[in-house]
């Protein structure tokens, strides 16, 4: 990190933190105000609607050391890695303490079809592997394959179905407002 990011004394915030080494499917809820960072590998992260991402370190862009000594909450916790819960053999949904977000993770093999349940708030689909297509209503199929996002209206049904040799693999992001 020194090499990286020499003469910034955020190099010493990594013995701070928790070190957390998460798996393929597994997850952590972190609330407000609470520094965070990721050191390597992919992830997906929900946030709540806010302005307030504040940068103290280890970054080339504004930092704001002030506003963030400020909002900080100072409690010192470890967070709790959960692998979800199972809707169904295709579908795990992850679901913090708080209304503002949830995701659904959705795995198919190559010919399976699923159709996702309508909820209260519009939705974000994102494929994170393989390939299918989604119908939602009577909307036109959408062809779905890595990196891929489509937008679900809130009550609506779609029908996801794999057609890759690889199968696909989903997240939908939405509001925690119907789960708690």
């Amino acid at each position: 990190l020194a090499a990286q990011f020499p003469g910034d004394c955020g190099v010493f915030a990594p013995l701070l933190f928790n070190h957390l080494k998460l798996s393929k499917g597994e997850a952590f809820y972190i609330g407000a105000n609470e520094p965070h960072a990721y050191i390597q590998g992919e992830i997906l992260e929900c946030m709540a609607c806010s302005d307030n991402v504040v940068r103290a370190g280890l970054t080339p862009k504004l930092k704001d050391v002030d506003t963030l000594v400020k909002m900080l909450t100072y409690k010192s916790t470890i967070p709790e890695i959960t692998r979800g819960v199972a809707v169904d053999d295709h579908c795990t949904l992850f679901a913090p303490p708080v209304k503002d977000f949830a995701m659904e993770v959705l795995t198919l093999q190559k010919g399976d079809t699923y159709e996702l349940q309508p909820v209260l708030s519009p939705s974000v689909l994102l494929t994170l592997d393989g390939s299918g297509s989604l119908i939602q209503g009577d909307v036109q199929s959408l062809e779905m394959d890595f990196g891929k996002a489509a937008f679900m209206s809130a009550n609506t049904k779609a029908i996801v179905t794999a057609q890759g040799d690889d199968g696909i693999m989903m997240v939908r992001a939405m509001s925690n407002v119907q789960l708690l």
